[in-house]
């Protein structure tokens, strides 16, 4: 397969396999496409529609999906290095076992988001939207920085279990209404943060910065 023609050519059905590399996919219609082992380098996917497909097993390396049509997509066992999901609508967005390293997700919707042993590595997140979100055993990490920077990020509503927001810096985040499980909040800073009616059970808070 090494043509946008051939690609388009197989929505709504299994691509297994193979490398797809530098395809020029904008705005392309891929809706409930099915990619497996698929490898993909710098593929061109801004404001592709690919509402839900799924990813399973990939690895997609510098890939750029602004403004794609994410949503009920389902990532299982997926690795993104170096992608592009600013501003991707990816309500209702399924991910098991799935690493995102050093991707831009400023802006995302992942309203309803079910989330499961996500890792997120670096990168952008501030302005995610995860309200109404599930996120169980997810981690947000940011070697660089010390902590993810989760500025103003959109969490009302939402579930988290045994996350792990260590050093996250949540300023001016919305925690309405947000129920936490075990989660690990240690040197978070949380200033400016909207926590009204939310719920922390057997968090970790050490040195946590309140608002």
């Amino acid at each position: 397969m090494q043509t946008s023609e051939d690609v388009i050519a197989c929505r709504g059905e299994l691509i297994s396999g193979g490398f797809l590399e530098r395809l020029d996919l904008r705005a392309a219609d891929l809706t409930a496409t099915r990619f497996a082992g698929v490898r993909m380098s710098h593929l061109g996917l801004a404001g592709a529609i690919l509402r839900g497909s799924t990813f399973d097993g990939i690895e997609a390396i510098g890939c750029d999906l602004r403004g794609a049509d994410l949503r009920d997509v389902r990532w299982l066992g997926t690795r993104l290095e170096g992608c592009d999901l600013a501003q991707a609508q990816a309500a209702g967005l399924q991910g098991r076992g799935a690493t995102l390293h050093e991707c831009r997700l400023s802006g995302a919707d992942l309203r309803g988001a079910r989330l499961h042993q996500v890792r997120v590595e670096g990168g952008e997140t501030g302005y995610l939207n995860l309200e109404k979100a599930v996120l169980t055993r997810v981690t947000f990490a940011n070697p660089r920085l010390g902590g993810s920077p989760l500025m103003r990020a959109r969490l009302a509503g939402a579930f988290l279990l045994e996350c792990d927001l260590r050093h996250a810096n949540l300023y001016a985040a919305d925690l309405r209404g947000a129920v936490l499980v075990r989660t690990d909040l240690s040197d978070a800073m949380l200033d400016s943060a909207d926590l009204a009616d939310a719920v922390l059970i057997d968090c970790r808070t050490d040195r946590t910065d309140w608002p």
